[in-house]
């Protein structure tokens, strides 16, 4: 495999996420794309090599992992729009700290290009509620 293909011009972000219920299927299936790409090559270069390749296998795991459960709770938000205040909390908390680790996973390309630093950050608020709950404190 060869490395990625770069475009000329940085990538345009699509959307800023601000909160984490901002995060949608789409953000999560970018994120995926990118992440994908640089994985698949970072294995074919190290192919032969076993601690790298157990490295890279490794990060896949686990990313694979947390983009799976990611979007298990994106779908569930979207299914139960009517579910109990503490169910849609913790939904919205697994799905900030799914996302930041995401995030955490993929900030080592930060200065790659096609990264979106617009969507690919650390989520500190759930919605623009707590937000202005944490600035009264």
């Amino acid at each position: 495999m060869t490395e990625p293909a770069e475009s000329a011009e940085p990538a345009e972000p699509e959307r800023t996420l601000h909160y984490a219920d901002d995060i949608s299927a789409a953000d999560v299936d970018a994120l995926a794309a990118f992440l994908d790409d640089r994985l698949k090559a970072l294995a074919s270069r190290h192919r032969g090599q076993p601690e790298e390749q157990r490295a890279t296998l490794g990060l896949v795991n686990v990313t694979h992992h947390l983009m799976s459960s990611l979007r298990h709770h994106l779908e569930q938000r979207s299914a139960r729009p009517g579910e109990a205040a503490a169910e849609a909390l913790d939904r919205c908390l697994d799905i900030q700290r799914d996302w930041n680790l995401l995030c955490e996973a993929v900030s080592p390309w930060r200065d790659a290009e096609g990264y979106d630093t617009a969507r690919w950050h650390h989520l500190q608020h759930l919605d623009a509620a707590a937000r202005t709950r944490s600035s009264h404190c």
